[in-house]
């Protein structure tokens, strides 16, 4: 393959994974593929699936790469012959000069007629070897849903897969696509671990970016006969943050919200306001949050609870590990979530954990907030933005402009002056504070803003 890739401009999305994948394997080193629940591994694996990408991207040289989609969830039985079996079954679904291979038919038909533990693997390497003499170019095998098998299958499966590759050098490459790293997988003293030698290059898998969430939006227009503002694309995209199952479900909701407001004159601001609180309790929205959660390690939930919480610092390498899942993400120099919606889930979790000590809280569920257990004075909806924004930001200093845009919106930057800003404050202060003259909670950093306290 050419050291440079020839990139067009293509017209599929996820292009910056497809030009990082292709990148790392154009010596043909073998690539694992990781990613949090849903976020797409499958679509991709898909994509590149599509010899017209490859040519996309290396053009002449793509030509002769021969891609070959597996997804293990259509093994019919959690063994070895399982595993086998459907390789051999995608490698006959695949195009029709490899489909009609005689080799390959009767390697398979070996295969499921004696299942002997040494006919197995002998008729699955007669078939696979078959294939890659036919092939002119190499042939890339693109293992998805991968977790199971490795973990569950016997180990000698990828002893031979290892020796399979050391065989046929340049010519065999695999991509796997998992939730963790095979290397946290490995169970010592079996073959995994031979195998998993074989993976030079991670690539860990992002949200779509916010190009792809336009194309994601509009094509959702065209297909449900909707139509989305600007201003309501950003709100797509702040909310679900790229993920694609959030993003499916927060375009919904939002195209019911449109459908049922009473009259087309209500506000955006308004609209997505409500909206917001639906999606606390939204099931869908909330089992894809804990899909992800209840795959991190239990470090990794201390260290995103630390963020919304003033009580420990993150771990840093926790934290390090979330920036290359890209649950965590940098914006204006601080840390945040990949979406509103899971940066919520998290505070209803940190909520759970309150700790005794804190005398201020607020139950992001309910909208409750209490002081030393007691329910505090019923707060207007401009209080109740600022009370939240201080919470989630506690013991951080919250500057003005943070204040401005987080409780009246962008479109107010140059309405609100600082008196108003004082003015809000000095009324939540009185619902807060056992001494408003003397605050104990919320206290001004001059020059710069202020500062939330919870005890």
């Amino acid at each position: 393959m050419p050291r440079t890739l020839r990139l067009s401009d293509g017209n599929y999305m996820r292009r910056l994974d497809v030009e990082g994948i292709i990148h790392h394997l154009r010596e043909m080193n073998c690539v694992e593929m990781i990613g949090y629940s849903n976020i797409g591994k499958s679509a991709l694996l898909r994509l590149l699936s599509q010899r017209d990408v490859w040519i996309s991207e290396l053009g002449e040289a793509g030509g002769d790469i021969v891609p070959i989609y597996i997804d293990c969830n259509r093994m019919l039985d959690m063994t070895d012959q399982g595993f086998y079996e459907v390789v051999l079954r995608c490698l006959r679904e695949s195009a029709e000069d490899i489909a009609n291979l005689e080799e390959l038919i009767s390697a398979y038909n070996m295969l499921i007629e004696r299942p002997s533990p040494f006919q197995i693997p002998l008729s699955f390497n007669q078939g696979l070897t078959a294939v890659l003499k036919h092939v002119p170019g190499k042939l890339v095998l693109l293992f998805d849903e991968f977790d199971e098998p490795f973990a569950r299958i016997d180990s000698r499966v990828f002893l031979n897969l290892r020796a399979l590759v050391d065989r046929h050098g340049k010519k065999l490459v695999y991509i796997t696509a998992t939730v963790n790293p095979l290397i946290s997988q490995n169970i010592e003293g079996d073959h995994r671990g031979e195998f998993c030698e074989l993976f030079h290059r991670r690539w860990f898998l992002s949200t779509l970016t916010r190009r792809d969430v336009e194309r994601y939006t509009r094509q959702y227009m065209e297909t449900n006969e909707v139509t989305f503002s600007d201003v309501d694309i950003d709100f797509i995209h702040i909310w679900a943050g790229g993920h694609p199952r959030l993003l499916e479900e927060v375009a919904r909701l939002l195209e019911e919200a449109i459908k049922n407001a009473p009259s087309k004159s209500v506000e955006h601001a308004k609209l997505h306001e409500n909206l917001a609180k639906q999606f606390r309790s939204n099931e869908k929205l909330i089992f894809e949050c804990a899909k992800i959660w209840d795959t991190r390690s239990e470090r990794d939930k201390e260290t995103l609870l630390a963020l919304f919480t003033a009580h420990e610092e993150p771990d840093p390498d926790s934290l390090a590990e979330l920036r290359r899942r890209h649950i965590i993400t940098t914006v204006d120099g601080k840390p945040q979530t990949f979406s509103r919606v899971f940066t919520e889930y998290i505070h209803r979790k940190a909520a759970q954990k309150q700790p005794e000590a804190a005398k201020l809280w607020v139950d992001i569920d309910s909208g409750e907030v209490t002081v030393g257990g007691t329910a505090s004075e019923s707060l207007t909806n401009l209080e109740y933005k600022l009370m939240l924004l201080l919470f989630q930001n506690s013991e951080k200093i919250v500057d003005k402009y943070q204040i401005v845009t987080n409780v009246w919106g962008e479109s107010y930057i140059d309405e609100v002056d600082d008196a108003r800003i004082e003015k809000l404050v000095s009324r939540l202060r009185q619902k807060i504070e056992p001494d408003p003259s003397n605050p104990s909670f919320l206290t001004t950093v001059r020059g710069r803003g202020y500062r939330l306290a919870l005890t």
